[in-house]
């Protein structure tokens, strides 16, 4: 649709994909103004200073750094040029309760450390390899010609075909038909615990974690997440786009099935005639557009679509950690007794597993001192609203006492929480949902980017598989194209 009265795009978020969104409208001569509920941009993809220590908001680690490179050259930016990535030498380690530790990395570098280390060894890599060998050309695929046009099952399956054959069941399944070794399955199984899934509940495509190890590698951005998003943050202030923080939007005015505008929490109200809300989509029907504007396509969808799991974000600036040498450190119990790990209970929890980005960049921390990071998870609600703080602090309570039994020497010195509601709020997550829309899921189950309002695009969390970084930047240039493509008709 065209834009006759010269009207800015309106970019609701101010995270990747939004950022993103303005960056590519910008591209193509159109003005754009970001609106931001936070004070700061970024959102899961930031980083937060406190005493010392440099805190992520969000995610953790780089994976598929390929698409990232590619997600920034559609805004005409050259990453390596803008963010310094520091690979992750020693990625994963998987500790069982026997004194087995089964080390992930490349297929050559991966080893098994305990009894039998040399024959387990071989059935390790020898499986990695093979994983790799059927596996690998479904994940370039996905990469090169999936992801980087949007969710689309036509599409998915146009491009995939011939591979859907070993595309069903579920993760365990797949894990125990390339491993025999219950150490082996349990370590590999490990790799998906960030799902929320046990492997029994798992598609088998969320493999695809475990083959972004294989293949490229993880790694965080020098100076912490927030890195990726203070790039695009000097983009846009080099472009001269404004951004406008501590901005709630209270609504999004249609009138006969086009945007007219947005009204402001202070009642300001702006005139568009586009806008692209990059909140979630969920947050979009239900809060910002009038009850009788919401497309009948939309409100089932939404009602459809199943949420991610919800968790309390535990991270420890601290001394005296002693603690095996690797990025992620997971202690777990054989792959068919780990959706227990999912589950919150009323005991101190045996099972636990936690990244160390200090591990890699000691510079995010004080001399001497190192982070922690953890996820607990945050079940037995329907609502983020029936988490309270008494909730929070039994569950922090009972992640540090296992914390400290597995790491005695461990001397606390920061714990800095969030909790499902801190999600929502904050991280403007959806119901404190951390992936919006649950792994796995078909590509038809996300929303899309038109809206079937006229002038209303969607980007952000629920349009986009998964939590990746590179999704996100993609979502907001993808909501941004279908944007432009549909005012030069």
């Amino acid at each position: 649709m065209r834009n006759p009265e010269g009207l800015p795009v309106i970019v609701i978020g101010a995270g990747l994909s939004g950022m993103a969104a303005a960056l590519a409208i910008a591209r193509r001569g159109r003005d754009v103004i970001v609106l931001e509920a936070q004070d700061a941009t970024g959102g899961c993809c930031s980083t937060t200073n406190a005493n010392g220590y440099t805190f992520n908001n969000g995610a953790v680690y780089v994976a598929v750094p390929s698409l990232l490179r590619a997600a920034f050259q559609r805004l005409g930016l050259e990453f390596d040029d803008e963010v310094a990535l520091a690979a992750i030498e020693r990625p994963h380690v998987t500790c069982l309760e026997n004194g087995t530790a089964v080390h992930l990395s490349t297929v050559e570098d991966s080893f098994v450390d305990g009894v039998r280390d040399g024959p387990r060894t071989r059935e390790l890599r020898d499986g990695l390899r093979r994983l790799r060998e059927q596996w690998g050309p479904i994940y370039r695929t996905l990469v090169a010609d999936v992801l980087p046009e949007g969710p689309s099952l036509l599409r998915t399956l146009a491009r995939l075909w011939r591979y859907l054959p070993r595309m069903g069941g579920h993760a365990g399944d797949l894990i125990a038909s390339y491993f025999s070794d219950d150490d082996l399955r349990a370590a590999v199984a490990s790799t998906l615990l960030y799902t929320g899934l046990p492997p029994e509940r798992l598609p088998s495509t969320q493999i695809i974690g475990l083959l972004a190890l294989l293949e490229e590698g993880f790694h965080l951005p020098r100076g912490g997440m927030g890195a990726i998003s203070a790039a695009l943050e000097r983009e846009l202030r080099r472009r001269s786009i404004p951004v406008r923080s501590g901005t709630w939007v209270r609504e999004i005015t249609v009138e006969h099935g086009q945007v007219r505008g947005v009204v402001l929490a202070d009642g300001e109200r702006m005139r568009t005639s586009h806008v692209v809300a990059t909140c979630a989509g969920f947050d979009v029907l239900e809060r910002l557009l009038p009850a009788d504007a919401v497309p009948r396509s939309l409100a089932a969808k939404a009602e459809a679509a199943p949420l991610s799991h919800r968790a309390v974000s535990i991270q420890l600036g601290c001394s005296g950690l002693h603690a095996p040498d690797a990025f992620i450190v997971n202690h777990v119990p054989s792959m068919r007794e780990q959706g227990a790990m999912h589950v919150l209970g009323a005991a101190t929890p045996q099972w636990l597993s936690y990244t160390r980005p200090t591990q890699v960049l000691p510079e995010l921390a004080p001399s001497g001192r190192q982070i922690i990071e953890l996820y607990a998870p945050a079940t037995g609600i329907r609502r983020a609203s029936e988490w309270d703080r008494a909730m929070t602090d039994a569950v922090v309570g009972r992640y540090l006492e296992a914390l400290q039994r597995r790491l005695p020497g461990l001397s606390i010195d920061t714990t800095r929480v969030l909790d499902p509601r801190d999600f929502a709020r904050e991280r403007n997550l959806y119901e404190g949902a951390l992936y919006g829309i649950a792994p796995g899921v078909a590509p038809n189950r996300f929303f899309p980017h038109r809206t079937r309002i006229g002038g209303l695009y969607l980007g952000g969390q629920t349009t986009f598989p998964g939590y990746g970084v590179p999704s996100a930047i993609l979502s907001g240039i993808q909501s941004a194209e279908a944007l432009l493509g549909d005012a030069m008709r």
